[in-house]
């Protein structure tokens, strides 16, 4: 039998080498039309400064940063939910399900609100009276920066209530997420109805509900890397840590951890890493829950090789959703239009649904069926 270490080894090295590959395949075909990955590589390798723009550039460009995109905001769910897992010692715990993406989410939509919309109609709008650098700045920062302080807000008032005389309680760690999540889902509903009369605002506000990797520019990509990045960095200086919670924090203390450094350093992380995801492409939900379970039964639980593995599958699982919707259901739709017209119809309505919408369809059964699996210790607790 393989040990966890070289498992965790030989998928990395596969993830590693599948990424690069769906990029292109992300990049390459779409229901816009297929260009294929020799022409992706193509558009890469301008985009590097090695080769001369091609007369599709544009096209393939906008489905690059699509795909780049895709990868920075599954990786960072991916990496947050193992971390939360991790702190909370728990597997059903997720930055969505514990209402730190709604908070994450809420921040994202005041800003929306703010700015009158999101993304390049917004930035290039001049005020009259004020400046246009002024304005592209504010707007490049505020969207991001109330969404960390969102999602951090959401951490650490479900940790302050989950927690009971420095005991972590998973009832409470679930309903306190449930009662927040309601919370903050109608306070954004509210936020709705007052911009009704705003198309921009409300049209930025509607895709964030279920995420949106469309018309993504190079801005998106540099927010959802940076957060990505640094909660990478901090990844060495707290997965020894989150091993030796598992046992409680008063033995982590006994050997040496310090339980207040390690929650400060990894709710900071879960915070910024769910912020910039939001930020860019609203809440694509149970990423964060489905992929670090999964990962932990093939790999371990050992958090120095579960995280990074986690980060790619979960980059890899976000971004097989861009390549289903916009690559092989418009394939599929031509190959059974004569046949069948209306599952051709579907497969065309599936290109046309939010990814989020798509990762809930897959990872909500699994919740259940986790629920289901730890509903003794719930009600023994």
């Amino acid at each position: 039998m393989i040990p966890p270490r070289h498992r965790a080894l030989w998928i990395g090295a596969v993830l590693l080498l599948l990424l690069p590959l769906l990029v292109l395949v992300a990049t390459g075909y779409s229901e816009t039309g297929r260009y294929g990955m020799l022409s992706a590589a193509r558009v890469v390798l301008a985009e590097l400064g090695w080769g001369a723009p091609s007369a599709e550039h544009e096209i393939l460009k906008l489905r690059l940063l699509r795909a780049l995109c895709a990868v920075g905001v599954g990786g960072s769910l991916a990496l947050a939910g193992g971390m939360t897992q991790g702190l909370f010692r728990n597997p059903l715990a997720e930055p969505g399900l514990l209402g730190v993406g709604s908070g994450a989410m809420l921040g994202a939509v005041v800003a929306i609100a703010l700015l009158g919309g999101y993304g390049p109609e917004a930035w290039m709008r001049q005020q009259a009276g004020g400046s246009a650098t002024w304005d592209r700045l504010l707007s490049f920062g505020l969207v991001p920066a109330l969404a960390f302080l969102g999602a951090l807000s959401a951490t650490l008032t479900i940790y302050r209530l989950a927690t009971r005389r420095g005991r972590i309680s998973v009832p409470g760690l679930l309903l306190t997420g449930l009662a927040i999540n309601a919370l903050l889902g109608a306070l954004m509903a509210t936020l709705q109805v007052l911009l009704l009369q705003d198309w921009q605002a409300s049209r930025a506000i509607l895709a964030w509900g279920f995420g949106t990797l469309d018309d993504r520019s190079l801005f998106h990509i540099v927010v959802v890397w940076l957060g990505a990045l640094v909660a990478l960095l901090g990844m060495p200086f707290v997965a020894l840590e989150l091993d030796l919670l598992a046992g409680g924090e008063e033995d982590a203390a006994a050997l040496g951890a310090d339980p207040g450094r390690i929650k400060t350093l990894v709710l900071a992380c879960v915070a910024l890493a769910t912020a910039a995801s939001v930020s860019v492409s609203g809440q694509i939900a149970f990423v964060g829950l489905l992929v670090p379970h999964v990962m932990r039964q093939i790999v371990g639980p050992h958090h120095r090789r579960l995280l990074p593995v986690a980060f790619l599958a979960g980059a890899t699982l976000v971004l097989l959703v861009v390549v289903f919707q916009h690559g092989m259901c418009p394939l599929l739709a031509e190959w059974v239009a004569a046949d069948s017209p209306k599952l051709a119809l579907a497969c065309r309505r599936v290109t046309g649904m939010q990814p989020g919408a798509l990762t809930s369809l897959l990872g909500a059964p699994f919740f259940l069926y986790l629920l289901l699996k730890q509903e003794r210790k719930i009600i023994e607790v």
